[in-house]
Formats: structure tokens, sequence, C-alpha cells
């Protein structure tokens, strides 16, 4: 089983929040001229607060991200292992009806043919319950991976200094933006942070066990 790249299950191009709304200013006198009715709306529209991440640097670099990719890995080759065992279970209970063939009797070889079926039946419904089993821990990575990356950005946004903040990634609907907008080290080095962090946690609380 091929395992699916959870880099390429990364939330869409916006992660936006904390929007800021302002009231609309009052229509002006048609006798105004144009300058001043920019000067009046450019001064009643708030400007915004606006950082990005490289999601690319993030899904390389993101220690739980590479933790969760190795573990479906290992999980894919495992369950490639388990299919072939089955496999060869059933392929030699077949040699092994295939040689006692010519001393059957019809209803021995009936016999035969729906337990031939019954292998490939539980063969079908092993793999389908693997794949489902698989799929259902993928997803499960994929969620527990973007309420990571968004409650940690709520933390780091808690004071409101950005309105939006970008993930930028190659292919993606934001196709250009200053580096003096980039955010992309202090959040993965806080990612990471907050990851060891966890992981100590977790491991001295196994040892107190």
């Amino acid at each position: 089983m091929k395992s699916i790249r959870l880099s390429t299950l990364l939330a869409a191009s916006l992660l936006a929040f904390l929007t800021t709304s302002c009231d609309q200013p009052a229509p002006e006198p048609r006798a105004e001229s144009s300058a001043v009715k920019k000067d009046t709306a450019e001064s009643a529209t708030p400007a915004l607060s606006v950082a990005f991440i490289y999601g690319d640097s993030v899904n390389a670099k993101y220690r739980f991200l590479i933790e969760a990719e190795a573990e479906l890995e290992r999980e894919s080759k495992l369950i490639d292992e388990r299919i072939r065992r089955k496999y060869e279970r059933a392929e030699k209970r077949a040699g092994e009806l295939q040689r006692e063939a010519p001393t059957m009797g019809q209803l021995e070889m009936q016999e035969a043919q729906i337990e031939l079926q019954n292998l490939e039946v539980e063969i079908r419904e092993f793999q389908d319950k693997l794949a489902r089993d698989f799929r259902k821990r993928e997803v499960e990575l994929q969620k527990d991976y973007l309420k990571r990356v968004n409650d940690f950005l709520d933390g780091y946004n808690s004071d409101g200094k950005y309105d939006m903040i970008l993930n930028f990634q190659q292919g993606g609907n934001l196709l250009w933006m200053s580096d003096a907008f980039d955010i992309t080290d202090e959040v993965l080095r806080g990612l990471n942070r907050a990851y060891d962090t966890e992981m100590a946690e977790a491991k001295a609380e196994r040892k107190k066990k």
C-alpha cells in the first residue's frame, strides 16, 4: 500500500482569522473633488497587517509531521507484509487441494472449490479492512496536524498583531509576497518547541508508570 504524504493534505492556501471590520464612511457631497474623496476613503479604510509562512518549509521541517509520515510508512510496509503472508497461506492451501484433486470425489471437489472461494473472499475482506484502518489513521494525523498549526497560530497571534496569516506554497493561489512579511522561521521554531515539550512530558509520564 502506497502512503499518501500528509503534506499534500495541508489546508488550502489561506489561514485567515481576526478579520477587522469598520463603519462605512458617510456619503460625500457631490461638489467635493475626486482627490478629497480619495483621501477620505483612504483614511476611513484600516490597513491590514499581513504575514505568511512557507508551507513547504513547515511540511519538511515540522517534527510532528516528519514522525507522522514515518509512522504511516511503517504501517504501510506492515500491511503489505500481512497481506503477502495471507496470500502465501492461501496459495499453499490451493496447491494442496490441486494435488489432491485427482483422488477426490465429486462432493470433495465441490467442497474444495467452496474452500478456495472462501479463501479469496477472506483475503479481499482482509485487504479492505487494513486499507480502511490505514485511511482512518491517515485522516486522524491530518486533522491533528492542522489543529496543531491552527492552535499555535491562535496563540502566536493572541496580541492581534496580524489580521491575516497566509500559507505560501508553490503552485498555490498566493503567487508572490515580500519576504518582509515572512514569519516561517518563527512559526516553525514555535511548533517544534511545543512538540518537543509535549514529547518530553509524555516520556516523563511513561517513566512514572
